[in-house]
Order: C-alpha cells, then structure tokens, then sequence
C-alpha cells in the first residue's frame, strides 16, 4: 500500500501528463495500462518524467515493468519502493541539487 502523499503526488503528475480536467475523479484502483486511459508509450515518457521531477529522482529504466503501470495505486507503489530501495537496490536515485 503506497503512503498517502506518495499516492496523492502520483495522481497530480497523472493529472498533468494526460491533462485531465480537475472535475475528472482518478481512483486509486483506476487502471493505466488497458484501462478508459490505455496509456501508449508517449504517455508513460510524460508519467516517468513527471514522477522523477515531482519526487527528485531518476527511474532505473530497467526496474519499470508494465505492472508498475497497472493501477495508479501500482504506480505510487512502485515509487514508494524506488525511494525506499536507493540506498540498497539503487533502483532510483535522487537526483543532485
């Protein structure tokens, strides 16, 4: 189960990428990858994007999977796991200031 700020900050930079209106409810449940939004590729660039810029660090490309992308909650979990694995797994780090 992600954080609720991990959570929170994934639906904003989901809102940004696919600019989804603010009446637009996202559900923690709600699917990305074959969901009302299929993501194509381009759009998940703009979701990594956004998530390495909204939490300051940089996706190991080779540690995304598709599952990551299954559910908004699947994706803040992902990141959750990413910030709580760099000091270990080095799947994400934070990028320098």
């Amino acid at each position: 189960m992600p954080s609720p700020d991990t959570l929170r900050r994934a639906k904003l930079v989901i809102r940004t990428s696919l600019k989804l209106d603010e009446q637009v409810a996202i559900a923690d449940d709600m699917a990305l990858a074959g969901g009302e939004y299929d993501l194509d590729s381009l759009d998940i660039l703009l979701i990594v994007t956004g998530i390495e810029k909204e939490f300051g660090m940089k996706i190991n490309e080779r540690s995304m999977t598709k599952g990551a992308f299954g559910s908004v909650a699947t994706l803040a979990d992902f990141v959750d796991m990413c910030l709580g694995s760099t000091a270990a797994g080095h799947t994400a780090a934070p990028i320098p200031q």
